[in-house]
């Protein structure tokens, strides 16, 4: 009876460690919660611009002023009665970031408009640019618009100082290092859910004072304001995609920074290097 050899089962020793999973997790959800809300900072649709139509011609009726639909009825443009071939006023849809403010429309739109009268300036509107011939803004706008940019700056910067803490302690295998990346992925999402907090009761100012003609800035309005004065109670302020994508970043910052403060108490007794091998 021929003697059967057995060999001996060795176990694969290549199998990776769960913590690594964890780690990765880690990495890809701050990758995006990062993302988010550097996106949400970045983009000009926290806010959008719209004029009711209906409202628009109901008031341009009881005064003094004839409009004009242009661009398939996207741009109103406003004229005195007595005066038709003035320069005129242009309404046009607008959308706003943190620290811009945009007219809605491509260059080849904007080119078609000159024809019209529209004046060849720059499409956007830069809240931070120091500039005296800009249409003052009232008290309560200047004041929410500057807490909103900075409370973005400030997490903007966080998010920066936090990517590179984490690298950090993750390659050098310093606790504290990844600890303090949990606290400041904190920060930054607290930051930014007070830059969402501020536009959000901004719009909510604008609403209940929009029949009382308060906000009666030049959101909206292209050329001479006087015009426009009394058209102002038909403009429409709506929030926008980047709004919901700065909570959706807010949220996704909370858990990552969950992650990173537990990511420290697991390295205590799994070091990378041995997560790894």
């Amino acid at each position: 009876m021929e003697a059967q050899t057995t060999t001996p089962q060795t176990e694969c020793e290549c199998g990776v460690h769960p913590s690594v999973f964890y780690l990765l997790a880690t990495l890809l959800l701050t990758s995006c919660s990062t993302a988010m809300l550097c996106a949400a900072m970045m983009t000009e649709h926290w806010e959008h611009v719209a004029w009711e139509r209906a409202a628009l011609a109901a008031l341009a009726n009881t005064s003094n002023t004839v409009l004009h639909w242009l661009l398939d009825e996207k741009v109103a443009k406003v004229e005195e009665a007595n005066n038709r071939k003035g320069v005129g006023t242009f309404l046009v849809p607008m959308n706003g970031g943190i620290w811009t403010m945009c007219v809605s429309l491509e260059e080849e739109e904007a080119r078609i408009l000159s024809r019209a009268g529209f004046p060849q300036e720059p499409l956007c509107t830069n809240y931070l640019a120091n500039s005296d011939d800009e249409e003052p803004r009232a008290d309560w706008q200047h004041r929410m618009q500057n807490l909103s940019i900075s409370c973005a700056l400030v997490c903007l910067i966080v998010l920066g100082s936090a990517a590179l803490v984490g690298a950090f302690g993750v390659c050098k295998h310093q606790i504290s290092a990844v600890l303090v990346t949990g606290v400041m992925y904190l920060l930054a999402g607290l930051f930014a859910m007070f830059t969402l907090m501020i536009i959000h009761f901004k719009r909510i100012q604008r609403v209940s004072t929009r029949s009382s003609q308060g906000d009666d800035t030049a959101d909206g309005v292209v050329g001479p304001r006087s015009a426009a004065l009394l058209l102002l109670s038909a403009r429409e302020f709506t929030t926008s995609w980047s709004l919901e994508l700065g909570w959706g970043g807010v949220a996704l910052a909370t858990t990552t920074s969950l992650l990173w403060i537990l990511l420290s108490k697991i390295m205590r007794y799994n070091p990378i290097s041995t997560m790894i091998l």
